[in-house]
């Protein structure tokens, strides 16, 4: 069979970066083909250079045997390669029917205007065969980060696409909307559609994959069949050495209580919200997405008004007005919309890492020297990939971004640190330096109220763990009641609806 597009020696060079070396693969139709690689390896540069959003300095490019040189992503989009990629490509205030047919809008018979009521149809069937049931006509900006992500989908399936690069399409969606993406993937292999699919969950990528291609550092070092994969082989190839451990955890003893939470009420719904934090200790809060856990930590910096109940930090009842403040009291957030909340992409590196210390860094003038000795320091400790503390953040990899994310929280010298999925998108190797960060953090009297959608972290992470579900925490877990089952049966309802 001929390969729907293949890359032969391929090289790509930047400014003092070398980001491919030589590499060979091909992608065939009605086959599931897997990326895998650290952050940096080169991902990010192949997608670009399929979809012709860079031009490789060597090697050619054959589309169904023939050799193309193919201008730009519109023509790319014409000869049926699209892609879902990791950050969201959305326009907030249009609403979720117009999202999907944007430049692609269904017009009225014999007139140039759009037929509005078609398109609305045509995009509440299409979500509903994902098993997504909205109302179309509202902004996509009311709904939450992981179905917004469920749009960006349909509306790439939507233009029927030879070629579907996925690019971490799973990071920030629930189990039930995972079983729905896998289930399309099936049916568009079934159809004959090329599918590249990047993840760093790899025990997806073992269940999806005919085959799994290896980058490192740029170069190609394998292909290997997708049946009977074990992940630690995939992690081996990955990374060149052998991972012994994704969670390595120090118990320590329980400390002062930073947080207390009683009995809250809160502005987007969220009901009777009892929790607490102590120095020294990893808590975490569960559940499906949707189920109130960011609007439960945007209460604490003024972002979800508190209507009623009690909230205390280091014993004193506080009513938190804004984010500037609980930073002065010590407390800091690392939000889960890295692109929209956490980074400002034209700025540098060292620029966003200080951007969460800028008033300790400024009295009179701004401590220039200051910024660039603790962004060499956080480049340093989180294996950021980056050419130098002045390269724009927006050119870096996805998990190098949420790398400077996760950077601008460990400048801060806060004491109480909370984390929205702080390793979506990262490979095994960034996990783990996230983790060992996170648990020096409380070993040297901090503590951490972390928000993951991935079980193995919760379990792997947290001394204790609230879960919740529709809007109220339904039971807490000591750590040595944590498992797969017995958070899954609390987050899915069917336990703990006759404890609240």
């Amino acid at each position: 069979m001929t390969p729907f597009i293949k890359l032969e020696h391929i090289d790509k060079q930047f400014p003092g970066v070398r980001a491919l070396t030589d590499v060979n693969i091909e992608f065939y139709p009605g086959e599931v083909h897997v990326l895998a690689g650290e952050n940096g390896a080169g991902k990010s540069t192949m997608i670009k250079i399929i979809l012709s959003a860079y031009k490789p300095s060597a090697g050619k490019i054959y589309l169904e045997g023939k050799e193309v040189h193919i201008a730009n992503p519109l023509e790319a989009s014409k000869l049926g390669i699209e892609a879902v990629h990791q950050e969201l490509m959305l326009v907030p205030w249009l609403s979720v029917a117009r999202n999907i047919f944007l430049n692609h809008e269904l017009k009225k018979p014999g007139t140039g205007l759009f037929d509005i009521r078609q398109m609305e149809k045509r995009a509440r069937e299409l979500l509903d065969s994902f098993g997504i049931h909205i109302d179309v006509t509202r902004p996509v900006k009311e709904y939450s980060a992981s179905v917004w992500k469920m749009i960006d989908i349909a509306r790439v399936v939507n233009l029927n696409p030879r070629l579907i690069i996925f690019d971490e399409p799973t990071a920030i969606l629930s189990e039930r909307e995972v079983e729905s993406l896998m289930a399309k993937i099936h049916e568009l292999k079934a159809k004959g559609v090329a599918i590249i699919y990047i993840s760093h969950r790899l025990q997806e990528c073992e269940r999806i994959a005919d085959k799994i291609s290896i980058l490192r550092d740029g170069h190609h070092v394998g292909t290997m069949q997708g049946k009977g994969v074990n992940e630690e082989e995939i992690v081996k190839h990955m990374v060149g050495r052998d991972v012994s451990s994704f969670y390595s955890r120090n118990i320590n003893p329980r400390g002062e209580e930073l947080l207390r939470m009683e009995g809250l009420n809160l502005k987007k719904g969220q009901k009777d919200i009892s929790l607490s934090v102590h120095r020294g200790e990893i808590v975490g809060l569960a559940g499906l997405v949707g189920a109130g856990r960011t609007e439960v930590a945007e209460s604490v910096f003024g972002m979800n008004r508190i209507l009623s109940g009690n909230m205390y930090y280091k014993g004193e009842k506080i009513r938190p007005r804004n984010v500037s403040s609980m930073i002065e009291r010590g407390a800091y957030l690392v939000p889960e919309n890295r692109k929209y909340e956490g980074l400002i992409l034209r700025f540098s590196v060292a620029a966003n890492i200080a951007l969460s210390s800028f008033k300790r860094w400024s009295h009179f003038f701004y401590n220039n020297k200051k910024e660039g000795e603790r962004a060499e320091e956080m480049i340093r400790a989180l294996s950021i990939k980056t050419p130098g503390r002045k390269q724009l953040v927006g050119n870096l990899s996805g998990g190098n971004q949420q790398k400077v994310v996760i950077a601008k929280a460990m400048v801060t010298e806060s004491e109480f640190l909370i984390f929205d999925e702080p390793t979506v998108g990262v490979d095994v190797g960034a996990k783990e330096e996230i983790h060992n960060l996170m648990d020096d953090f409380v070993r040297k009297n901090g503590g951490i109220l972390m928000i993951s959608s991935d079980l193995p972290e919760i379990i792997g992470m947290c001394d204790r763990v609230y879960i919740m579900y529709e809007g109220r925490i339904v039971k807490e877990l000591q750590r040595d009641e944590l498992s797969d089952k017995n958070i899954a049966d609390y987050m899915l309802g069917s336990k703990g609806r006759d404890d609240q």
